[in-house]
Order: C-alpha cells, then structure tokens, then sequence
C-alpha cells in the first residue's frame, strides 16, 4: 500500500512537467489481487493522490490466477471499470494459459527478460518473441519487451519489432530527482540516432 501510494504521488509530480503524460506502473502480488478490498483500495488510493485512473498500470503476473481465478479476473476487470491499465508481467515464464489470456481484461503484455538475453544468437528465443508479439497483436495487445541490456539487443529487437523496449540499456533504477532530471535532458532523436548507427 504504501508503494502504491508513493509511486502515484510521484507519478503526480511527474505529470506537472513538460513530458506529461507518464504512466505509472506498478507491481503487486497475486496475494494483493486476491485480498477482500484490493479494488477499493486502488480507488482510495487515486482519490487521495489526485492521479488519473488512466496513468496508472498495475503489473500482475500470471501467478495471480492460480488461486480463485474468477476472483482475480473480476478484481482486474473492477480496475478496468475504474479506468486503471493492467500489464501482464513476465510472460512466458508462468502457465502461460493462452485460455486464460483470452479472459483477462488486460492491455499489455511484458515479455520477460529471460527471452531477451540471447535473442540475438539463439533462434529458440528469437522464434518465442516472435510468436508472441504476433498473438498479442492478433489479440489487440501492447508489447514490452523487457531486459533490453545491450546495443546489440536493442538494434535487433528494434529493427524487427516495432514495440516498446525497456531495460539497463536505456537507464538503471534512479531516485525521483534524478529521474526527473534524466528526463529534462533526454533527447527523443538520441534513440533514433542510436538506431541509424550515428
């Protein structure tokens, strides 16, 4: 709870600067998802913080619906209602119930790192990324790729997938200030020029 609520003042603050509008995600437990109240608490929350719904992502992971799987789908589908995005994390790794996945009122699949780390030379992990980044499509579905740590990595990923990339490659876990700073200093051309090989 308190994670939640620090990381929507933050995303608040953040949401003052010139680079509005950010989104906040967040991870929480299957044992989160599955308390009496976890929706409500997600409301209160926004309510006290002042942050839209729709700059708000919780993260779950499919280990969420491992115990009472209707009442996680409803508790995620009670956050949709509110407004707030749900990303699926670490896909891959889990269960992975493509039943499942066409029940679950999310936006957002993120590809686990795990496929990332030999993209680049192992055809296995290449054909996995490939495959799902075409079923999330198919499903109307946003992509992340996650772990994206070296130029390598990104020059292949990019090239092939247009989709949304995160990892060292582009910054570490940074405090607040520093994150704010970083932003005031990014340069939007920098990752296009990156890509061209300039």
């Amino acid at each position: 709870d308190w994670v939640l609520r620090r990381a929507c003042l933050d995303a608040v603050a953040l949401n003052r600067g010139e680079h509005a509008p950010l989104t906040m995600a967040v991870n929480v437990s299957p044992m989160q998802v599955q308390r009496p109240g976890f929706v409500a608490s997600i409301e209160r929350v926004l309510a006290e913080t002042g942050l839209a719904a729709e700059l708000l992502e919780i993260e779950i992971t499919e280990g969420v619906l491992m115990d009472s799987t209707d009442h996680a789908i409803d508790a995620i589908e009670g956050l949709r209602a509110l407004g707030v995005n749900i990303a699926l994390d670490d896909f891959g790794t889990g269960f992975s119930s493509l039943s499942y996945l066409k029940r679950l009122p999310i936006q957002k699949l993120k590809i686990d790192r795990s496929f990332i780390r030999d993209v680049t030379c192992d055809e296995n992990d290449a054909a996995i990324v490939e495959g799902v980044i075409t079923l999330a499509e198919k499903l109307g579905l946003t992509v992340l790729i996650e772990g994206v740590e070296t130029r390598e990595q990104f020059l292949y990923l990019r090239e092939r997938h247009p989709t949304y990339l995160q990892g060292y490659y582009f910054a570490r876990p940074i405090p607040l200030d520093a994150l704010t700073d970083y932003l005031d200093r990014f340069d939007q051309h920098a990752v296009l020029r990156d890509l061209a090989g300039a």
